[in-house]
């Protein structure tokens, strides 16, 4: 009877940890309201948000849908489909499509959901690795935002066959906060040091060969300039 219980409390923590929401902003939690909401289906696998890998997104085998919450602003969000179907009874194949490229421009209180053309069947599901029809949608308004095309997904097989289409492309580091495309550049600290040029040969040099570039009225404005430093 304990190891029943055992096993049904570990199922609903299980279930629990697939429902909750993914955070990808920084401080404390904000209620729905405060952030953009990214409903992802379950049979997309997400590689990258706006350039960054983002834990947690699994794909096969969670909820029919995950939920990210993350500041409103601009996202890119690459994505592929991955299925897996029954070949004769006797065995199974696993189907990965061409990326799609995924923008999500939303505002705080927003929800938007990847979404793309489901295949009937094995062979609609092969054919999306040649054109994969996606896009995000705004559930409120029906806002649509067609996906672009990306290339076959980085997986062992790929790599093996040599394919151009699937080269790795530049990743950033898993991160668990992702800002905005949008977002304004951290600024430096108030007693940051400011960049300077060495003291060197070379220094003087590149100096003395953009003075000769000048034209007079510009080195008489920098001379001015220089007069009041």
């Amino acid at each position: 009877m304990r190891n029943i219980l055992c096993i049904a409390f570990a199922l609903l923590l299980t279930a629990c940890a697939q429902n909750a929401p993914i955070r990808l902003y920084e401080g404390a939690e904000r209620n729905p309201s405060q952030v953009l909401v990214v409903r992802v289906p379950a049979d997309l696998e997400v590689e990258t948000i706006n350039g960054s890998k983002a834990p947690g997104l699994g794909g096969l085998g969670r909820d029919e849908y995950q939920t990210l919450h993350l500041q409103p602003g601009d996202y890119e969000i690459t994505a592929f489909y991955k299925g897996v179907f029954d070949v004769m009874g006797v065995n199974t194949e696993v189907v990965r499509s061409r990326i799609a490229v995924f923008t999500v421009s939303g505002q705080a209180g927003e929800v938007w959901t990847l979404d793309f053309k489901r295949p009937a069947n094995l062979e609609e599901a092969r054919r999306m690795r040649q054109r994969f029809d996606a896009w995000a949608a705004n559930t409120a308004t029906g806002q649509r935002i067609e996906a672009r095309q990306g290339g076959l997904p980085n997986t062992i097989t790929t790599q093996l066959l040599g394919s151009a289409s699937a080269a790795p492309t530049a990743v950033k580091p898993a991160a668990t906060s992702i800002q905005p495309q949008n977002a304004p550049p951290a600024s430096l600290p108030h007693n940051a040091p400011a960049a300077s040029l060495p003291h060197n040969d070379a220094t003087l040099t590149t100096l003395k060969q953009l003075w000769e570039l000048l034209t007079p009225e510009s080195r008489q404005a920098f001379l001015e300039w220089q007069s009041r430093q």
